[in-house]
């Protein structure tokens, strides 16, 4: 294999690849969209339900009205 064997590899590739990406760019994103939420579980997701809501209030309505650390009041002005 020579050197003219290889650029001519890459001119190919090119010819071909690159007027296809051009054509599949606005194509792509739907699919990796579609593709993503059939196969692909959510990872960083956690469902709320009425128990962790009432668990979040719960916990909001115990913090004290004075910060341990500075002692300054933690509402705004």
């Amino acid at each position: 294999m020579d050197i003219q064997d290889i650029i001519e590899i890459f001119i190919l590739a090119a010819v071909v690849f690159i007027p296809l990406g051009y054509a599949l760019r606005s194509r792509l994103p739907h699919w990796k969209n579609r593709f993503a939420t059939r196969f692909l579980s959510p990872r960083y997701l956690t469902p709320i339900t009425i128990s962790s809501i009432n668990k979040i209030r719960k916990g909001s309505a115990t913090l004290p009205e004075n910060s341990a650390a500075t002692g300054k009041s933690k509402t705004s002005l």
